[in-house]
């Protein structure tokens, strides 16, 4: 499991060095419900560093936390992204990684693709599908940019 972890780190910063701008830090939170028999409510965080390597792609890695209702578990993916822009309001994107349980679940292979609807310059809807230990979830969600340029300093 290090050896994925250190790997995923290293592809990710290695993305860097094809960058032309600064990283993009994204934030979120999404809900869904299962697609199986057994209709299961989820919770989810989101969160991503993006490097655009052009006007309309970027590259990263994903995380997160996935919270079931139905056994309490409490799954951390860790994924590598994807980012296309389809036009002005729409873009497509695909994560791809493990699923790290933490609480009363299973790790299992992580693939999430996703539709994202502009709302505003710093903030998208998101609808995606995540399937992970042979169960898929259909979310609907908000995710925000933010700013990693901004600091807070403190002179004495």
């Amino acid at each position: 499991m290090k050896k994925y972890c250190i790997l995923l780190l290293l592809m990710t910063f290695g993305f860097n060095s094809y960058a032309q701008e600064d990283p993009q830090l994204f934030l979120g939170a999404n809900a869904g419900i299962t697609t199986t028999n057994n209709t299961q409510f989820v919770v989810g965080l989101d969160g991503e560093l993006l490097f655009p390597v052009d006007q309309n792609f970027k590259v990263g890695a994903a995380t997160g936390l996935i919270f079931a209702t139905d056994n309490n578990g409490i799954v951390l993916p860790i994924a590598l992204s994807g980012r296309l822009r389809a036009d002005s309001n729409f873009g497509l994107g695909l994560d791809l990684g493990y699923g790290i349980p933490i609480n009363r679940s299973q790790g299992s292979l992580y693939l999430r693709p996703m539709l994202d609807y502009r709302l505003s310059g710093k903030s998208k809807l998101r609808f995606s599908y995540s399937g992970l230990n042979n169960i898929g979830y259909l979310n609907l969600g908000i995710i925000f940019r933010i700013n990693p340029r901004r600091s807070i300093t403190i002179d004495w």
